[in-house]
């Protein structure tokens, strides 16, 4: 029931603290995606016909939630976002957007399937980083230190799905967890049994 940590840091986490070092949150519940985007000279508006480029066929895209088409140079573009999300979700996949256009240079509307598998990973790899860093982290083991800490609880704490912090979790020591608890003198995870 040992907590070991796999991973030190990899390159989409320190793509992430890139990001977050022109800002000085003090708490995770401050990382503001909207402002994010504006401070980096990224729109963000509503996936609806009125909003898009007339290039771009509105039928082809509404079913989708969001996406993103980037300029042609630099590190900015525009972020469609469907109305009507609600707020974390509308957070999370800003934050995947934003990675899009951070990180990669290309409209996903016209790639193959096997390239878009890839960025999307990418992108959400770098959200998972951007929206649950490690600092904030810390807190949340030095909570565990006194009592269980669960999953839902470090969801609550960074404003996300649980989904969403059992994957950060699992990208920082490689297994599912649904708790993190102090026992015998060692930090260690717990998951439920279905």
């Amino acid at each position: 029931m040992h907590l070991n940590k796999i991973n030190s840091s990899d390159y989409w986490e320190e793509r992430a603290a890139r990001v977050l070092s022109h800002f000085d949150y003090t708490y995770p519940d401050e990382i503001d995606m909207f402002d994010i985007c504006w401070r980096y000279g990224i729109q963000v508006k509503p996936l609806d016909q009125p909003y898009l480029d007339k290039s771009i066929d509105y039928e082809s895209i509404s079913h989708l939630k969001a996406f993103s088409i980037p300029k042609d140079k630099g590190r900015r573009g525009t972020v469609y976002l469907k109305p009507g999300l609600n707020p974390i979700e509308k957070k999370l996949i800003l934050a995947e957007e934003f990675c899009h256009l951070y990180s990669h240079c290309q409209s996903q509307l016209s790639e193959n399937p096997f390239k878009i598998g890839k960025t999307e990973n990418q992108a959400k790899r770098m959200a998972a980083y951007l929206l649950m860093p490690e600092h904030f982290l810390k807190t949340v083991f030095n909570v565990a230190l006194e009592e269980a800490v669960l999953i839902s609880d470090i969801a609550d704490y960074f404003v996300v799905t649980e989904e969403f912090a059992q994957y950060r979790m699992n990208l920082t020591y490689n297994k599912k967890m649904d708790a993190l608890l102090y026992v015998n003198g060692n930090l260690g995870t717990f998951e439920w049994i279905d």
